[in-house]
C-alpha cells in the first residue's frame, strides 16, 4: 500500500544516519515524509533549538536531493514522566499522549486514511496508533544503523574527540562545528532546562 504521507517525529539531536535512513524508509511508502521536530528545552541533552534541527535537516536534505518531498516543522513536545496508559479505553477518554498526537495530526493536517506514522518510541507509537494509523518501526531500529548514541556523542564533543564528527552525515557534522556545537555543550554543562527555542 502506497500512501501520500508518512509521519516521522523526534527530537533530532541532532539528525544522524538512522534518521535519514528512517526517511529514505519512509519516501518508499510515502509521496512525502513529513518531520516533526519536538520543541524540547534547551538542556545538555537536547543542545539544538527547534531552527537549529530543522535548518540541519534542510542542509541534510538538499545534500542528498530530498528536500522537496519533505516537510519538517515544529511540533510540541510531551512530558518524559506522561505515563502510558494501562487499557486503551483510558486513552480514548483523552489521555496527554493522545491530546499531543491529534495536536501532531492537526499541524500536519492528516489523517489516518493518507498517512502512515514511522516510529519506535512506545508512547508515539501507542498514541498514533489509537488514533488509527498504522505504525511502522523507523528503519534507523530495524537494521541497527546506530553506531553511537547522541550521549556518546556529546561526550565525544566535549572531550574534543574529533571522531565526533565522522558519526554524522557531513553536512549535519560541518553545521554543528558553524554553530559551535563544542561551546554551546560547554555552557550546558551542569544546567538544567533553561529555555525552549
Amino acid at each position: 500500500m502506497h500512501w501520500k504521507y508518512a509521519l516521522y517525529c523526534g527530537r533530532f539531536q541532532p539528525p544522524h544516519q538512522g534518521h535519514l535512513n528512517s526517511v529514505k524508509y519512509g519516501l518508499k511508502l510515502a509521496e512525502k515524509v513529513l518531520i516533526g521536530i519536538r520543541d524540547t528545552p534547551i538542556t545538555l541533552k537536547n543542545p539544538l533549538t527547534v531552527d537549529e534541527r530543522i535548518e540541519a535537516w534542510r542542509r541534510l536534505l538538499v545534500s542528498e536531493g530530498l528536500w522537496d518531498r519533505v516537510v519538517v516543522k515544529k511540533i510540541p513536545d510531551f512530558g518524559k514522566e506522561t505515563p502510558l496508559p494501562k487499557e486503551d479505553k483510558v486513552v480514548l477518554k483523552g489521555h496527554p499522549l493522545l491530546d499531543w498526537a491529534r495536536e501532531v495530526e492537526c499541524i500536519f493536517g492528516i489523517s489516518p486514511e493518507e498517512a502512515v506514522f514511522i516510529g519506535n518510541k512506545p508512547s508515539m507509537v501507542l498514541a498514533f496508533n489509537l488514533l488509527g494509523y498504522i505504525v511502522v518501526p523507523g528503519h534507523r531500529n530495524v537494521h541497527r544503523l546506530i553506531e553511537v548514541s547522541a550521549s556518546e556523542l556529546r561526550k565525544m564533543i566535549l572531550s574534543k574527540n574529533e571522531k565526533w564528527a565522522s558519526l554524522l552525515p557531513k553536512p549535519v557534522a560541518d553545521y554543528l562545528k558553524e554553530i559551535d556545537i563544542y561551546s554551546r555543550l560547554k555552557s550546558l554543562e551542569g544546567t538544567d532546562e533553561i529555555s525552549t527555542g
